[in-house]
């Protein structure tokens, strides 16, 4: 039976779920379908939350969907980012809500009132980098606000209204159950990794990534000018360098806890000469201000086992011309350890500790992989490695050469039998791990790429696990082994 208009049930339906609740249906109890008038202009997107992200907003937390007209967009909280697939489907899905309509203004954790539709109200105030979220279409009762006759304020205010108010019957005597909208497909989101390259690749243009006091003074001169010096209208020629950190956040891929993250660990410093902004620091003058950092310890009698962060920075910064003091504190974290306080802690926080251990097996991996980047014979796969080793090794400090061993270049080349077979007439052809695609299927397309087979030995500086993929699953997706005999080393090749 049907509550009369007004009326409450003493007992509502248990077990049924919001929607027997707020149609006031009772177990059993048949009722009609009909599409409700604008059922076929509204036009609504499903996503699928997990636990995890339905807690954040629940808690009052932000979810935003990032990426440009030609990204794939991607859902982030504060701290997390989750890629977005739309999943199609083949079945009619209606989509319903409680007769009184969802609520339009939502209250905070804070006990304030959010009203959901006041951010997208003016789209001259949207990113245009931003995936917007759709807008949900305003009825006419909208206008009248959340009291009164106006939709409820809150999911729980619209069941009960529903139930107190009653259900409109059919023709047939059946209660009407109106359809607002229909949908062929949702969204579902995965965790992954963040997305930070184009951030990285922002920060290292020019004039944002720095390069040394000199190619500073060249960037405000152009032409052999003065440094500094004045355009015809009278203007400062020198332009704006670094990356307010806000505009990181927004256009980039990834939680705000992420991007920070990154950024702490660099290679990146914030400028105090312009404007606190982010920059971006060279590669090729990173390479100098290691070797710098190792040479400035040595004279001034520093063992490279024990070197005191405030007197090398202090060096460095008063040579001539001057290496700033964030670029020389970036290059100890990530050359050295801190000794007795190894690693960085979470957030890319640096401990406290103002001596460091300077890792050998890491500068003379960073030395082979600037020689490697610039030699036509590696690139061609032509570079005998006895050559290399010779030019290598010469090219360290005298106390960390011993690191240079064949096991070091792994990620940064492959190394090919020559034609006598002895290790020194052994081909080295420059392939490093940091050039290839995020992506594990963009990644092994690559890895296939420059040669159809490959051991196990060669392939495993090349694969790394993901957050939604285990080396293994990438392997078993898209690799075919081979193994002809037992004892026979297994060969990988493309699925």
């Amino acid at each position: 039976a049907r509550s009369e208009p007004g009326e409450m049930d003493e007992d509502p339906p248990q077990g049924l779920g919001w929607f027997a609740e707020a149609h006031n249906l009772q177990e059993g109890e048949k009722a009609n379908v009909v599409l409700g008038e604008d059922f076929h202009t509204n036009e609504v997107e499903l996503l699928n939350l997990n636990d995890e992200l339905l807690k954040v907003i629940e808690d009052g937390g932000e979810l935003m969907f990032k990426g440009g007209p030609d990204d794939e967009a991607v859902l982030c909280t504060d701290r997390t980012t989750y890629s977005v697939t739309r999943v199609e489907t083949s079945n009619t899905l209606l989509l319903f809500q409680p007769p009184g309509g969802l609520p339009t203004k939502v209250r905070l954790p804070d006990g304030t009132v959010d009203d959901i539709d006041a951010d997208a109200d003016d789209p001259d105030d949207r990113d245009p980098t931003v995936t917007p979220l759709p807008k949900r279409r305003k009825t006419d009762d909208d206008a009248t606000g959340a009291d009164g006759d106006g939709p409820p304020s809150t999911p729980a205010e619209a069941i009960n209204r529903a139930m107190k108010d009653g259900v409109p019957l059919g023709e047939d005597g059946l209660k009407d159950i109106v359809s607002f909208a229909q949908a062929s497909s949702h969204l579902e989101v995965v965790k992954c990794e963040p997305r930070l390259g184009p951030m990285w690749e922002r920060l290292r243009q020019r004039p944002h990534a720095y390069a040394g006091p000199e190619r500073e003074a060249e960037e405000d001169a152009p032409d052999g000018d003065a440094p500094g010096a004045a355009d015809a209208d009278g203007g400062d020629r020198t332009r704006a360098r670094g990356i307010e950190e806000e505009d990181l956040v927004e256009n980039t891929q990834a939680s705000r806890a992420e991007i920070v993250d990154a950024l702490a660990k660099g290679p990146a410093f914030r400028d105090p000469t312009n404007g606190d902004r982010w920059r971006g620091i060279d590669e090729a003058y990173a390479d100098h201000v290691l070797d710098m950092l190792v040479v400035t310890a040595q004279a001034r009698g520093m063992s490279l086992d024990a070197v005191d962060e405030a007197a090398v920075t202090a060096a460095m910064a008063a040579d001539d011309p001057p290496i700033p003091a964030p670029v020389t504190r970036f290059v100890l974290r990530e050359y050295a350890e801190a000794r007795d306080h190894p690693g960085v802690l979470s957030g890319g926080e640096v401990p406290s500790c103002p001596v460091w251990r300077i890792d050998a097996k890491k500068v003379c991996r960073a030395k082979a992989s600037r020689m490697l980047e610039g030699s036509k014979a590696a690139a061609a796969g032509r570079l005998r490695l006895g050559e290399f080793f010779a030019d290598w090794s010469g090219g360290c400090n005298e106390e960390l050469r011993s690191a240079c061993t064949r096991d070091l270049l792994k990620g940064l080349a492959l190394i090919e039998k020559g034609a006598s077979g002895r290790d020194e007439d052994a081909l080295v052809r420059v392939f490093r791990d940091v050039d290839l695609p995020k992506h594990p299927r963009e990644r092994f397309r690559a890895i296939f790429a420059l040669k159809p087979r490959w051991q196990m030995d060669e392939l495993e500086a090349y694969i790394a696990a993901t957050s939604d993929e285990t080396v293994e699953a990438q392997l078993l997706k898209y690799t075919r082994v081979s193994q002809p005999t037992t004892d026979a080393v297994p060969v990988y090749s493309k699925r």
